[in-house]
């Protein structure tokens, strides 16, 4: 390793002319490698810095400003791409197939540019999420509905039936579902609902169990029209059912269609 003060050969006696001949020359022969770089550098000179490990070689930019990175010195080709290395390794500009996974660095999109190469792209990013997630995309062609937008769905739409417990107070967490069942072992009480939005709206199934007469009381954010809460099909193994629709945190409008079965 070696580097010189400068290039520039002064008017000296042979003995240090020869000494600083053979330290630029060591220079040029170790690329001016050091771990500090080169006093008074010009564009376009090659450093090779010991500094880093892996050391590196660093090409001096067109404005004598700082450094470009060229490649690790420890790595074959500098670890820099061989045409065939690109053509078995990376994707080219054109596209091509991928056989592993992508993973997008932190904070990173993924971005398309429209029919017209112009301002307006569409940006694909998550919400930095708590745990791994998952997302899996159906066997099928159709298009994305946006919660904030209009949508016309065209095949049949169908929400999943929650079963309730069965107990003295019935609990609903209405993020779980939008529809619901429960059968009746006794006369319970439906609790106030846990995280109430306004709009969800659904169905709750009530079904008297093999005995029947069993009765049902209300939470104070259940209402009803005119005030008083209905009452149930008492034949056994009859089913009714109780629509609703949160008008408001607290605030549960519903109507009972009674005795199904």
């Amino acid at each position: 390793m070696a580097q010189a003060t400068d290039y520039t050969l002064a008017n000296q006696s042979g003995a240090n002319f020869r000494a600083e001949l053979n330290t630029i020359l060591a220079a040029i022969q170790s690329a001016n490698s050091g771990a500090a770089e080169p006093t008074n550098p010009v564009a376009y000179m090659l450093w090779v810095d010991s500094g880093v490990a892996p050391a590196l070689l660093k090409l001096r930019n067109g404005a004598n400003n700082g450094w470009i990175t060229v490649g690790d010195v420890t790595a074959a080709n500098l670890g820099l791409l061989t045409a065939a290395t690109a053509a078995s390794t990376y994707l080219p500009l054109a596209g091509g197939t991928v056989t592993g996974d992508i993973t997008l660095g932190v904070g990173r999109s993924l971005v398309f540019e429209g029919a017209v190469d112009d301002a307006f792209e569409t940006s694909i990013s998550v919400i930095g999420p708590s745990a791994d997630r998952t997302i899996t995309l159906p066997d099928a062609t159709g298009m994305i509905a946006f919660s904030n937008a209009a949508q016309t769905f065209s095949g049949g739409q169908r929400a999943a039936i929650e079963t309730l417990t069965d107990g003295t107070s019935i609990a609903t967490d209405l993020a779980l579902a939008n529809n619901y069942v429960v059968t009746l072992g006794g006369n319970r009480t439906l609790a106030n609902p846990t995280n109430q939005v306004a709009g969800q709206s659904g169905s709750i199934f009530i079904v008297q169990d093999g005995t029947g007469g069993r009765t049902l009381a209300y939470g104070t954010d259940w209402e009803f029209a005119g005030g008083a809460a209905p009452t149930l099909s008492t034949a056994a193994n009859a089913i009714d059912r109780l629509d609703y629709i949160v008008r408001a945190s607290g605030s549960i409008h519903a109507i009972l269609t009674k005795t199904y079965s």
